[in-house]
């Protein structure tokens, strides 16, 4: 899959980040602060094909962050590989960030079994644990939403954590942080680690329609809605 040409999207958390595959070559591009994302998510994408002589066009799919996350950065990311995806009638390829994060973490520490844990605000979480298989982070089980209180590495072997819910919730994840070999608690999902399991989802047939890919919130939109 050397040859396969990507874009990635990965907004779900305060830092956000675009990244181009050509060729097995990665590029990725970070922006700062969450504000900056709806303005500069478009410019970087032009400027990374623009740098890597690739049009839009010639892309084999668009990946991107499915979530959880931010509720507003979920729909920046997929708004934007859903407008692409479109206009191009590329196919796009949905992402868990929390995957992402598990991924990331094997790239730079060489964790093969992380557990994620992300503020999800209203005293709530999400969470999964991660295994590295074949070079890929898989999900053990299922990625939740629920209080800090019920997180657990439980079953795990040798493992990391990652995530900022070690941080906002430090106190009520301090048990769970100290069976850790290491706490990452700075560590969010990049663009540049959506590639290897996007490659994987497309070599598989996995990819799909722009009106088809969806963001994955956990909890309801409903809930997101402040009340009237």
């Amino acid at each position: 899959m050397s040859t396969v040409k990507l874009l990635a999207f990965e907004t779900s958390s305060r830092t956000g980040s675009v990244a181009l595959h050509v060729d097995g070559v990665v590029r990725q591009e970070m922006i700062a602060t969450p504000r900056e994302q709806t303005e500069r998510l478009l410019p970087l994408t032009a400027g990374l094909l623009n740098g890597a002589g690739v049009a839009l066009r010639d892309l084999d799919a668009i990946a991107f962050g499915r979530g959880p996350g931010s509720f507003t950065g979920l729909r920046i990311a997929a708004a934007v590989a859903q407008g692409l995806g479109l206009a191009t009638g590329l196919l796009l390829l949905p992402v868990s960030s929390l995957a992402a994060t598990a991924q990331g973490l094997w790239r730079t520490h060489g964790s093969s079994n992380t557990l994620v844990c992300v503020d999800a605000r209203m005293g709530e979480v999400y969470w999964a644990a991660f295994e590295v298989r074949s070079g890929l982070a898989r999900v053990v089980g299922t990625e939740q939403i629920t209080g800090p209180g019920e997180v657990t590495g439980a079953g795990m072997v040798s493992w990391s954590a990652a995530g900022n819910g070690f941080d906002v919730h430090g106190d009520a994840l301090a048990g769970v942080a100290a069976q850790a070999n290491g706490v990452f608690e700075q560590a969010c999902p990049k663009a540049i680690d959506l590639f290897p399991l996007a490659l994987a989802d497309l070599a598989a047939g996995k990819g799909r329609a722009p009106e088809e890919a969806n963001p994955a919130y956990l909890r309801s939109e409903s809930a997101w809605k402040p009340a009237k």
